[in-house]
């Protein structure tokens, strides 16, 4: 193509250099732990993880969805508990209230 005269030497260099740099590039691909063609091959097994994490988000959200539904009878039982709970404090001052009316009646009465 070029007459070799006619390419200045810096160019010479330079493509060179550019030369070295793709070998060593190269190289260290092939050299790092998984090379390209480990590279592709876990790439290639990707959609099967996808899978399989899809089918384990599908399983946990159908146990998240039974767990609900365990759940909301309790959820139901501990309000009713809870109303009871709140109906018999007021019932016991209620009764608290009848008990210091009779203590302080009785004190009024004589001989008691």
């Amino acid at each position: 193509m070029f007459d070799a005269l006619s390419v200045p030497p810096r160019l010479l260099i330079r493509a060179l250099d550019d030369i070295n740099r793709l070998a060593d590039g190269i190289g260290r691909l092939n050299s790092h732990q998984g090379g390209v063609p480990e590279l592709i091959e876990a790439a290639r097994g990707l959609s099967k993880s996808e899978d399989e994490l899809s089918e384990n988000i599908h399983t946990l959200r159908a146990d998240i969805n039974a767990l609900q539904e365990w759940l909301q009878p309790l959820h139901s039982e501990v309000t009713d508990l809870d109303n009871t709970a709140e109906n018999l404090e007021r019932a016991l001052a209620q009764v608290n209230e009848s008990i210091l009316g009779l203590q302080t009646l009785l004190k009024k009465l004589p001989g008691i």
